[in-house]
């Protein structure tokens, strides 16, 4: 526990034999309120210092900071992500920097390669976001201009299907199976 999570106690700080004078307990009811006050704008300003903790108003003064663009009804963890990812896209760039931006935004594991000028990401499971538009941007912003970016998502195919024991693929829906869904097929 830190020293503002504590509640203010301005008698304490008096000597003991002024703990029965009426107006000195008077004044700690009014003081201890606003200090507890001050105590709590500097915890709310210390953490907006830092995209991990930042509340609205400070992730909203990080992404006017950066230019980063979050999707609408986007949650408070989404647009930390999304600073994040911006913050980490420094150069030089590479496909492992890339693959960490991607992965912080979309929240699942991703494979990415170098098809020629075309970076192929790949995913399974559930991205945290359904608009790829920010996500889009800031790697534009960040890979080379002569380079494409194409993310889709990598269903199993039948040969995974049969590579693994019919008991365990069946354990879940079709639709589980054909997106990789660990409960049905145990891929990701």
């Amino acid at each position: 526990m830190l020293w503002w999570d504590s509640q203010s106690d301005y008698a304490s700080f008096l000597p003991k034999m002024w703990d029965q004078i009426e107006e000195v307990a008077a004044i700690a009811q009014a003081v201890n309120p606003e200090i507890d006050n001050i105590k709590g704008e500097l915890r709310r300003l210390v953490y907006n210092r830092f995209p991990q903790a930042a509340d609205e108003e400070g992730i909203a003064r990080w992404e006017k900071l950066l230019g980063v663009s979050s999707p609408l009804n986007s949650s408070l963890k989404a647009r930390r992500e999304a600073v994040l990812a911006k913050l980490r896209t420094k150069p030089p760039i590479n496909l492992i920097t890339l693959k960490e931006i991607i992965e912080a935004y979309m929240g699942v594991t991703v494979e990415i390669y170098l098809d020629g000028y075309t970076v192929k990401v790949r995913y399974r499971g559930e991205s945290r976001i359904a608009d790829l538009a920010p996500l889009y941007a800031t790697a534009y912003e960040t890979i080379p201009a002569n380079l494409i970016l194409e993310i889709a998502y990598a269903y199993v195919t039948w040969g995974e299907v049969l590579s693994k024991s019919w008991e365990t693929a069946k354990q879940g829906s079709w639709d589980q199976l054909r997106r990789g869904d660990n409960n049905a097929s145990g891929n990701r």
